[in-house]
């Protein structure tokens, strides 16, 4: 009876230590074990920020532009890539976008930039009503 016994707890205490040593081992496979992808997800958010952050690596996301961005005839898009016109003045605050339509003023705070240049978050058709009309940008 003592050696069932005994076998049994040796038994016991063998499978433990084989499943400790199996989670250990496995770096980054569970939910619970952060191991190297707890890594990944921070140098991910890393690499997030520094491509926000350095606007010179111009992706196709928009991102702010500068007042020294506006430069006078580059060419302004609408959100969905259509050209709207060209930055025809570039004064204190504002750029002066011109088109065959007319012209309107519109604030640097209204504009932002890809790599595909400037862009205004509005349809093209309201900026030619706009432009028509002589109205300035929100």
């Amino acid at each position: 009876m003592r050696r069932f016994l005994l076998a049994v707890i040796a038994s016991v205490l063998a499978s433990a230590t084989g499943a400790h040593a199996q989670q250990g081992s496995g770096q980054g496979n569970g939910p619970n074990n952060s191991g190297t992808s707890e890594f990944n997800r921070q140098q991910n958010f890393r690499d997030f920020y520094v491509g926000v952050a350095d606007s010179s690596r111009l992706t196709m996301r928009p991102v702010p532009v500068s007042p020294k961005d506006i430069v006078q005839g580059l060419d302004v898009r609408d959100a969905k890539g259509l050209v709207i016109g060209k930055v025809e003045t570039v004064g204190k605050g504002f750029a002066t976008v011109a088109s065959a339509v007319g012209s309107v003023e519109v604030d640097f705070s209204s504009l932002a930039k890809n790599k595909n240049g400037l862009l205004i978050n509005m349809p093209k058709s309201k900026i030619d009503g706009m432009m028509a009309h002589g109205h300035p940008a929100p």
